[in-house]
């Protein structure tokens, strides 16, 4: 068997099982960490990611967040954030000067 029908075996497990292969790299992640005292931490991250990545699995949130949004997902929203032109309460929007037009009376 070649290596590349195990990467390809691997790839088609971690798309089926999406949370067992972040817990997996997650996990060599930690032994790393441990064994090196946390000195490569950011480049254990990294490294961890581009596995992931060439997997097929997203990117980990910091803080445990959700998941970072797929290829033909709509993003969500969160509270505080706005869309491409949306704007916040008392926000102006492009072409708006922020003045009430004045009363008819």
């Amino acid at each position: 068997m070649a290596i590349s029908d195990l990467i390809n075996k691997a790839r088609q497990w971690a798309s089926k099982n999406p949370d067992k292969t972040r817990q997996a790299i997650d996990k060599v992640e930690d032994a790393v960490d441990s064994r090196t005292g946390g000195k490569y931490r950011d480049k254990v991250d990294q490294a961890g990611d581009a596995v992931g990545g060439q997997l097929g699995i997203p990117k980990e949130q910091q803080g445990g967040g959700t998941p970072t949004q797929q290829p033909g997902q709509t993003p969500t929203q969160q509270p505080g954030q706005t869309q491409p032109g949306q704007t916040q309460p008392g926000q102006t929007s492009p072409g708006q000067t922020g003045q009430q037009p004045p009363s008819a009376g």
